[in-house]
């Protein structure tokens, strides 16, 4: 009996160790505002070549926010901004897409923006430039470069 309570303590032990450190890292999360509140968590940020930020929260095949800063394969298509990603600051003109709905053409919002990336480099915020959805991500960690 005292080898078997040994083991829960011991076991015990490491699972609250393993819960605090799984605790202290930041989930990403978006709260999408306009048009209906909606907050997410789940998704991230992350610099896949030098001068491109890319954002994406909610499920994989259908995130509730997807955005983009920089010179991307959808650019020119677009007409977005060229400009690289350099860091915290305003980006206007970038591509944005809003899905609410359960699939891609319900309750969907896209199209060219502004995003502004907070100064600690992982949270910020978006609006539409037509204005029919805005709100504000966090992607839990400043993406590695």
């Amino acid at each position: 009996m005292w080898y078997s309570l040994g083991l829960m303590r011991t076991f015990s032990a490491k699972a609250l160790i393993l819960a605090g450190i799984a605790a202290a890292a930041p989930a990403a999360t978006v709260t999408i505002e306009k048009p209906r509140a909606v907050t997410v968590t789940g998704g991230g940020c992350r610099m896949p070549s030098d001068g491109f930020f890319s954002g994406q929260w909610g499920p994989e095949k259908l995130p509730t926010l997807a955005l983009t800063i920089g010179p991307g394969p959808m650019t020119d298509t677009m007409h977005a901004n060229p400009a690289k990603y350099t860091g915290p600051g305003r980006y206007p003109n970038e591509i944005i897409a809003v899905y609410l709905g359960k699939t891609a053409l319900e309750d969907s919002y896209g199209g060219l923006g502004t995003v502004v990336i907070a100064a600690d480099g992982h949270s910020g915020t978006f609006v539409l430039n037509d204005g029919k959805a805005s709100g504000r991500f966090d992607c839990g960690t400043v993406p590695a470069r």
